[in-house]
């Protein structure tokens, strides 16, 4: 995509350029006009293309009613305690990976009923 706005600019640049000389050459007053306004065209495309387009962070909350108090979470493995970090949505998951033991393992809840 940044290589077709620099080669639109670059387009436009020497579009503009030649508009300006050759209203200059032959006297023509729209081309004089035509010309920067190409040329300054140019310059802001190549810009646009070079400026950077910041990150975009999706924060999902859940709002859950009642007062809740969350259990302290544990490896399966080793019986490490989990730090929030160390728990990862992956591949549509719940994925645990333990900093201790370096295990590696999806958390399936189990029916209520």
């Amino acid at each position: 995509m940044k290589t077709l706005a620099y080669l639109i600019g670059g387009l436009l640049g020497i579009v503009g350029i030649v508009f300006l000389i050759a209203g200059i050459s032959w006297v023509r007053v729209q081309w004089i006009i035509i010309g920067p306004i190409l040329v300054g065209v140019a310059f802001f495309v190549v810009y646009m293309a070079r400026t950077k387009v910041p990150d975009q962070r999706i924060i999902q909350e859940i709002d859950l009613s009642g007062d809740v108090h969350p259990e302290e979470m544990t490896c399966n493995n080793c019986g490490g305690p989990l730090e929030r970090d160390s728990i990862s949505l992956r591949e549509g998951g719940v994925f645990v990976d333990c900093p201790y033991c370096g295990t590696s393992y999806q958390i399936e809840e189990e029916p209520k009923w």
